[in-house]
């Protein structure tokens, strides 16, 4: 399954939807480096971000993922990450390191719902 970013409205809201979950190996990391351009191309503290984590990942992708998201930082005004248990504790962990925007659910609609009152 490709990796297709894009902005979805929910709530009258524009939120960035980013589905990672059927993504291991380069395709992940890949995909990584695309969602990064998209966000860090928009203003400082605009962006509502819902992402989707799932597969399996191994410590460089963990590692990418933290990268990815502490660089993210300055453009997201919320952001609602969806995690299989294998990812709750890295993203878990960013939060500890200054992402504070984060908030961690279980499902889908959940999330949405949250990041787009935000």
């Amino acid at each position: 399954m490709p990796f297709e970013p894009g902005f979805i409205e929910h709530r009258e809201r524009r939120v960035l939807y980013l589905d990672f979950r059927e993504l291991e190996g380069d395709a992940l990391l890949a995909a990584f480096d695309r969602a990064a351009a998209i966000i860090r191309s928009q203003p400082p503290a605009s962006l509502r971000i819902l992402t989707l984590l799932g597969a399996r990942f191994n410590a460089n992708g963990a590692r990418a993922f933290q990268r990815y998201a502490l660089g993210n930082g300055p453009y997201v005004l919320a952001s609602a990450v969806v995690v299989s248990r294998f990812w709750y504790v890295v993203v878990a962990s960013l939060r500890l390191n200054g992402r504070r925007d984060l908030r961690l659910f279980s499902h889908e609609a959940e999330a949405l719902d949250w990041v787009a009152t935000q």
